[in-house]
């Protein structure tokens, strides 16, 4: 959700942590992975010299930018990305699926137990029984297709629209009680977005250092419905946001990210339009034998939700560290620290009849382990272990288990399913999860 020491430089709403990537040929290799992701060398070329000797030469990889994912294993933080299959002389096509499901972090179980103390105050919500029933995996069915336009002669500058459906269910806003029985809401959420990115790509002349600016503008549509007392609702979204990264060598990246989003609810009895902001910020450091990686990385986001003088901001820190053991076993582990603040000032419930102001936070710290093994051509083995601990409420604490299998032919097609396990020791309650996702031509 990634040595050498670089300087400083600045760099997820449901989905806080959209793809953050370019494209690059399936022909072009990024110096940032190794040999043992990507199975095979880095591509080599023929050159004549003025004697009329061959000579093989190591080809210049084209810029590409990506993102952290916890999924992607080993001294690489992500996931070599390609154009996807070329249907036309300017057009390629990708395929995404994604069925998972997940739990919600720490910060919101807390900030959800605390809301319902405040909200039903004969009603304490402080025994184990009370925050079990908070504990269900949201889960969410994605479908998405890429369309690029590009010239194969000339990579520096593309054009990307995506298409992206997805349904998700159990995203559960606090309990509300009424007539002091639980009243259980799960919304099924209905999301279609679409999304145009204009993507650049270059190295930069005199420094020879690598330069990409990802510039995007998405729009969407969400439509809520539920069963119970909850009013359903119906929103429209309109993101914009940028991704960019410089890089002096193949051992050092700056990237940094910008995202911002209003939000209408045109169908609601009354107004409601939040702003969004989230910036983020990350250094990925090689060794010299670029087996081992450090990346800190740093994020902030803020959410005021006008015409209220409510607001919601989170701060996450963390550092991962990857290294590729063998060519076929590769190792990470990501520690986190996050804190988050709800400031909702001009507030009236629970009596809606004077004002109740509430200022309250949540903050957890977590590291999370994993680990690969390939036994079979290009299938892998995944496992990890995790630990996630509040640093403000300690009920919510769990530690956690995955293990999984993927296929990864790069270019081609990418399947990933597996289990995890979350067990919050201090209830004494087991959630279980399960995920799939398959990737075609991306």
């Amino acid at each position: 959700m990634s040595v050498i020491i670089c300087a400083p430089f600045f760099v997820t709403s449901a989905f806080s942590a959209d793809d953050i990537k370019t494209s690059a040929s399936t022909n072009d290799l990024d110096p940032s992975y190794s040999t043992s992701q990507l199975g095979q060398p880095v591509a080599q070329g023929i050159a004549i010299t003025s004697q009329g000797v061959e000579k093989k030469v190591v080809l210049q990889p084209e810029p590409v930018l990506k993102r952290i994912d916890i999924n992607r294993i080993g001294s690489a933080p992500s996931y070599e990305t390609f154009e996807g299959l070329r249907l036309a002389k300017y057009f390629t096509i990708a395929q995404r699926v994604e069925i998972y499901q997940e739990a919600k972090p720490i910060d919101a179980y807390i900030l959800d137990a605390k809301k319902i103390r405040w909200l039903h105050r004969n009603q304490p919500w402080n025994n184990a029984s009370d925050y079990r029933s908070q504990l269900k995996p949201i889960f969410t069915r994605a479908y998405g297709t890429e369309v690029t336009m590009s010239d194969p002669k000339n990579k520096e500058g593309q054009i990307r629209y995506t298409l992206d459906y997805r349904d998700i269910y159990q995203n559960q806003f606090p309990i509300y009680l009424e007539e002091n029985t639980r009243n259980v809401n799960y919304k099924h959420e209905q999301w279609q977005q679409n999304e145009i990115l204009f993507m650049h790509s270059k190295k930069i002349p005199g420094i020879e250092w690598f330069e990409t600016v990802n510039l995007g503008y998405r729009y969407s549509t969400m439509n809520a419905k539920n069963d119970g007392s909850t009013f359903a609702y119906y929103e429209n979204r309109h993101t914009y946001f940028t991704y960019f990264s410089l890089a002096p060598s193949e051992r050092c990246e700056w990237f940094g990210q910008f995202e911002y989003f209003k939000s209408k609810r045109p169908k609601s009895s009354y107004s409601y339009n939040p702003d969004h902001f989230f910036y983020a910020a990350e250094i990925r450091m090689r060794s010299k034998d670029l087996k081992t990686s450090v990346i800190p990385r740093m994020s902030y986001s803020i959410d005021n939700y006008y015409p209220f003088t409510n607001q919601f901001s989170k701060y996450e820190m963390q550092i991962r560290i990857g290294h590729d053991f063998t060519p076929k076993l590769n190792a990470t582990i990501t520690f986190r620290d996050v804190i988050a603040f709800r400031d909702e000032w001009d507030n009236t419930a629970p009596t809606y009849e004077r004002g109740n102001v509430v200022n309250d936070s949540a903050g957890w710290v977590g590291v999370e382990s994993r680990m690969q093994y390939r036994f079979y051509d290009k299938l892998w083995f995944q496992g990890g272990l995790d630990l996630s601990c509040g640093t403000n409420m300690s009920d919510f604490d769990n530690t956690a288990f995955l293990t999984g299998l993927e296929y990864y032919a790069p270019g081609l097609i990418r399947v990933d399913f597996g289990y995890r396990g979350n067990y919050y020791y201090n209830v004494e309650d087991y959630m279980s999860s399960v995920y799939f996702k398959f990737y075609l031509f991306m």
